[in-house]
């Protein structure tokens, strides 16, 4: 990574002709990668407080890349990005995605979902007890489950190798990285004038700002490992769902891995990085959430210990809207500021590089549905309705996180 820019030399060099991005994690990065890609004579700036760590929801996710949801948006989103993760070298892995079922009515919610993704253009399968107790045989027991449904193309991202190449891509054509704590913005009328940080102030001069790190409604969530063990061998298990259950589990090369949204929602208020204070109800909703495992005696559940090299029980914080979409596009009544807040590692590159060809510009960069994203990622959806009522509705959607409920 070449050396930050410092904010006095930025301001010593005003220039309308500027983008910064406000945040350096997998969006964020994303963003600049896009943005500079692209040939044209934008000066893309990336500012973030931390540039030699990711202490956002970038460092902790566990990587699951499934394509199929039942908002078209989020997965035409989906699709896009995976696109871009299987360039990054080490960044993605095709292993597949398996989601499991032990009732009747969840078998039939299974082949609706199935036909739905093979209508999205989405290879996925309807197998059975046995065939899916065989891609995974430490996890699942045939005995235990009716039907799975498997889509081939989907994997697991590694966010971090991911957010580091496309930065280390992106200064190589000329992105500069600012690193500062931003605090505030300053505005005349309808234009962002001035950045606030702890380092100082950043003077715009029209200059565009992107906000890709937006606390949105940030909840907890509990994910835990197994020890450590050897790598297995043969073919890679893919990344499991329990859809009855909220649980979901995979490989991580060294140890398993499972998290659970089976509990209430929980509102967090993070504030050095993505990784909250542990509550003790969750040693609970991990114990329940490992007992539909096989392997499910080897998994920790008790929280956080004091070695820093140890994999514990952690919980994770990550952000969740009313509908469960990301909010991208033009902040209303500030015309140089965009939001690009992308949610999830599923729709971080898809995301980016939407609102990428709209600030660039020009025709022959925007797609056929670009229209219809916008739309329904537009962050003033929202701009009427009370705040108590967004937080209500935005919880509620943590139960239902994998949004089966397209409405």
């Amino acid at each position: 990574m070449l050396p930050a820019v410092e904010i006095s030399d930025l301001n010593d060099n005003p220039s309308s002709n500027r983008i910064f991005i406000i945040g350096g994690g997998i969006v964020g990065a994303s963003l600049a990668y896009f943005l500079s890609r692209e040939d044209n004579d934008r000066q893309v700036i990336l500012v973030d407080k931390y540039l030699d760590k990711l202490s956002g929801s970038t460092g902790y996710a566990p990587g699951f890349v499934g394509q199929y949801n039942e908002s078209p948006v989020l997965t035409s989103l989906a699709k896009d990005t995976v696109s871009e993760y299987i360039k990054v070298p080490d960044g993605f892995q095709v292993v597949g995605g398996l989601e499991l079922s032990s009732t009747s009515e969840g078998v039939e919610n299974l082949h609706r979902r199935k036909e739905a993704a093979q209508s999205s253009g989405l290879p996925a399968e309807i197998i059975s007890p046995e065939v899916a107790a065989s891609l995974a045989p430490d996890f699942i027991d045939a005995d235990s489950v009716k039907a799975g449904l498997r889509f081939s193309s989907d994997g697991t991202a590694n966010a971090r190798q991911i957010a580091s190449y496309y930065i280390r891509e992106a200064q190589a054509k000329g992105v500069q990285l600012v690193e500062a704590e931003v605090t505030g913005f300053a505005t005349e009328g309808h234009q962002m004038t001035t950045i606030n940080s702890r380092s100082g102030d950043i003077t715009l001069n029209g200059s565009i700002v992107i906000l890709a790190t937006v606390p949105i409604i940030p909840v907890a969530h509990p994910y835990t490992f197994t020890p450590s063990r050897p790598a297995r061998s043969g073919t890679p298990y893919p990344f499991i769902r329990w859809l009855d259950h909220h649980v979901y589990a995979r490989d991580h090369g060294d140890r398993d891995g499972l998290g659970s949204y089976d509990h209430p929602p929980m509102q967090a208020d993070p504030t050095q990085s993505a990784m909250g204070l542990w509550p003790p109800s969750f040693e609970h909703v991990l114990s329940e959430a490992t007992s539909h495992l096989k392997n499910r005696d080897q998994f920790l559940v008790k929280g956080p210990s004091d070695d820093p090299d140890e994999k514990r029980p952690f919980n994770g914080i990550f952000a969740v809207t009313p509908d469960n979409l990301p909010l991208a596009g033009r902040v209303p009544g500030v015309s140089n500021m965009w939001l690009c807040a992308a949610i999830w590692v599923t729709t971080a590159a898809g995301t980016a590089k939407l609102i990428s060809r709209q600030i660039l510009g020009g025709d022959e960069q925007r797609s056929s549905g670009d229209e219809a994203l916008l739309k329904a990622l537009d962050p003033a959806r929202f701009q009427d309705i009370e705040e108590d009522v967004l937080v209500k509705q935005a919880l509620a959607k943590y139960n239902d996180i994998y949004n089966r409920d397209p409405n």
